[in-house]
Formats: structure tokens, C-alpha cells, sequence
């Protein structure tokens, strides 16, 4: 396992420039998903109202044209998207200057959902932002070389399985195996410091878990022409997420009640292999 987490922190490279892409959102009173490039980014029922800026630079595989979806739905026991229904985001970029200083923001869409659709109170609503990210990296063979899921119901029903059992027994190593590529683009793509990187795989440490749940029935979701895949709860929780392995780990004040966690990682299968790893 420290074999693997040196091969992480060794593969720092050098960039020039540094562009930090975020989509800044404001939105209330309806569950939503976004995605970018057909892979999911981050989704949420939002009851009243949330502001959050999300980082999109782990989405961005290459240069050029890149396309942002926003997906909203009602709010649990509901029909149609309430009157209440608000988005409005911010997507761009800021340059980061030395290790930590960030440039000058520069916008690359705005968007305001207009009133007409708030008053038709629709059932649900879609749309789309195509824009151009420049990145100094390209990570695009992993999906174009990726195998279709689709038809591969053995080895996912293997994985679920797998991934729960390493979880289960608190098998580092294995879960390290499964983790080396995605640790090794996301701590490129965000210009992460060698401490930095440390950090994140120190957070990643399995001893967390106190408890985990046993899993639900689940559903398979498909991404990116069936290259991605993830693996849901059918059951949603209060908040409307989904998630099939969920833990709890200590609570960080003596007395108070455990904390809770989750991985809702995706998974793909590389080219001439035969085992799932996380994208």
C-alpha cells in the first residue's frame, strides 16, 4: 500500500497555468443533478434554498468544447416543480497563481431560470450550457479506451459485492488498487501539493469506519455511453440521495453522535483488463 500511495505522490507535474473551473449555483425548492460531460458531478434535494460553488476540473478530461446539464426534478411526494422553483449559476474560471493565490475570475456562462418556466410549474426541466475549458492536461484516453458496462452484468454484480467486502474488512491496500489512477488525475487536475495529496490519501484511510450499513436493494446507473457506472440505493434518504455503501464513523466531540459517511464512487473498466476501478 505505501508503494502505491508514493506512485501518487510522485506524479506531480509542472504547469504553467493553473485554471480552476467552478460552477457557482443558487438554488431552492425542487431535487436537481448536474453533470458535465455526461458524468455525474453532484446532486441534491434542496428543500428551501442552497448556494454552493462546486470544482469541475476532475470533469474536464481535455481541452475544448465541454457541455453542462442541470437536471431539475419536485422535491419528494411531489408531481410538478413548485412556484418556489429558483436556479441560477455562475460557471468560470480563476487562474491559480503560486501555490495557493488565485487570479482574476473569468466568466463562461450565466444563467437565470426564467420566470415563464417557474410559472408553468412543469414536472420537470432540463437544460444545457456548452462552453470551452483550456487545460494543461489530457485525460481523455481513459473513457475513449474504456469497455461498454452494459452487457457486463456479472462482473458489475462482482463489484458491488467486492467493493463492499473490501469496505467491510477494511482491506486498504485493495481499495489503494481500485483508488491509484482516479487519486492520481484528482490530485493533478487540482495542482495539489505533495502535502496536499498526503492529506487527502491520510483522509482516505479506511480505519474510519466505525459501522458499516448492510446494502439495499440498488440499481445501476450508466454514464458516457455506458463507460461509467455507479451503483445506487433505490431507496433515497431525506435529502434524496442514493447511496448504497453508507458508514458511520466516531463523532468528533466526545459524547455526540457518530458521525455518517458514504461512497458513491463510479466505476470503469480499463481497456484489456478485467476488474472495475474507480474513475
Amino acid at each position: 500500500m505505501e508503494l502505491i500511495k508514493k506512485e501518487i505522490l510522485d506524479n506531480k507535474k509542472t504547469y504553467t497555468a493553473k485554471p480552476y473551473y467552478t460552477v457557482k449555483l443558487q438554488i431552492q425548492a425542487c431535487d436537481f443533478e448536474l453533470l458535465l460531460n455526461d458524468i455525474p458531478v453532484f446532486s441534491y434535494s434542496v428543500k428551501s434554498g442552497m448556494t454552493n460553488e462546486i470544482p469541475l476540473n476532475c470533469y474536464i478530461l481535455k481541452s475544448g468544447e465541454q457541455n453542462l446539464k442541470i437536471k431539475l426534478t419536485p422535491i419528494i411526494n411531489q408531481l410538478n416543480l413548485s412556484e418556489q422553483v429558483d436556479l441560477s449559476l455562475d460557471l468560470g474560471y480563476n487562474n491559480i497563481i503560486g501555490e495557493s493565490s488565485l487570479g482574476q475570475y473569468i466568466q463562461s456562462a450565466k444563467f437565470q431560470l426564467p420566470q415563464e418556466i417557474k410559472d408553468e410549474k412543469l414536472p420537470y426541466f432540463e437544460m444545457e450550457i456548452p462552453f470551452i475549458a483550456e487545460v494543461p492536461w489530457d485525460y481523455s484516453s481513459i473513457l475513449d479506451n474504456a469497455q461498454d458496462l452494459s452487457k457486463q452484468s456479472n462482473l458489475l454484480k462482482q463489484t458491488v459485492n467486492k467493493f463492499y467486502h473490501i469496505l467491510e474488512t477494511k482491506d486498504s491496500k485493495k481499495y489503494f488498487e481500485l483508488m491509484k489512477g482516479s487519486l492520481k488525475i484528482q490530485s493533478d487536475v487540482e495542482y495539489m501539493s505533495r502535502e496536499e495529496t498526503k492529506k487527502l490519501l491520510n483522509d482516505l484511510n479506511l480505519s474510519q469506519i466505525k459501522k458499516l450499513y448492510p446494502m439495499d436493494d440498488y440499481e445501476i446507473k450508466f454514464y458516457t455511453n455506458n463507460k461509467l457506472v455507479r451503483f445506487v440505493s433505490k431507496t433515497k434518504d431525506e435529502d434524496g440521495n442514493q447511496y448504497l455503501y453508507k458508514y458511520t464513523v466516531p463523532p468528533l466531540i466526545e459524547g455526540k453522535l457518530d458521525g455518517e459517511g458514504s461512497f458513491n464512487y463510479l466505476f470503469y473498466l480499463p481497456k484489456d483488463k478485467e476488474q472495475l476501478e474507480v474513475f
